[in-house]
């Protein structure tokens, strides 16, 4: 694939990954809104999206169909280029898929225990993770594109899975105890 072609592919992957992100974050926004969501509802309802979506990973296996063109396109590019270490990525994936869906149940369980709360979030808080989501999303993505995209050979992407879980682990850790501190100090001043 020529370098335009690559970038303009590339470019319609952020498009289309922002767009999804905002709009998934309107509609939950939106609705908490206007109706009374209970916590219960919300980690059953996420808990049951993220196990459908992993079951779906482990069905599809190898195959690069997807209903989104772009999408597809995206996957057979990155398969021709990461060999073995793309089906390793897409396995891995699925699998932390599982233990998030597992963790939403065990979130609804817990909140049984300590009584079934209402969703009520602040803009201001709300505008916060939002745009830290999506920077950190967009962090992650340039980095995985540069990566597979600068790669002459399978072997430069040897060991890819292990390192980018590492990393995120990492992001994920680092960018949960900001959140946490963040919502502290906007709490605390508020008093």
């Amino acid at each position: 694939m020529e370098p335009h072609g690559i970038r303009k592919m590339r470019m319609n992957q952020i498009m289309l990954a922002n767009g999804t992100i905002l709009i998934a974050i309107v509609i939950f926004y939106t609705l908490i809104s206007i109706f009374s969501i209970k916590s219960t509802h919300f980690f059953f309802t996420i808990g049951v999206l993220i196990l459908i979506q992993a079951i779906y990973g482990f069905i599809k296996g190898d195959s690069t169909k997807s209903f989104i063109p772009i999408l597809e396109k995206v996957a057979i590019y990155e398969k021709q280029k990461m060999g073995e270490e793309w089906t390793k990525s897409r396995k891995v994936g699925n699998g932390w898929s599982l233990v998030l869906s597992a963790i939403m149940f065990l979130q609804l369980y817990m909140s049984l225990d300590f009584g079934d709360y209402r969703f009520q979030f602040d803009s201001i808080i709300m505008l916060i993770m939002t745009v830290s989501i999506l920077v950190l999303l967009n962090i992650g993505m340039l980095m995985h594109f540069r990566k597979v995209d600068r790669s002459t050979s399978e072997s430069d992407m040897k060991g890819y899975t292990l390192k980018s879980n590492i990393g995120a682990a990492v992001g994920g850790v680092a960018f949960g105890l900001a959140m946490f501190i963040i919502i502290i100090y906007y709490v605390i001043s508020r008093i």
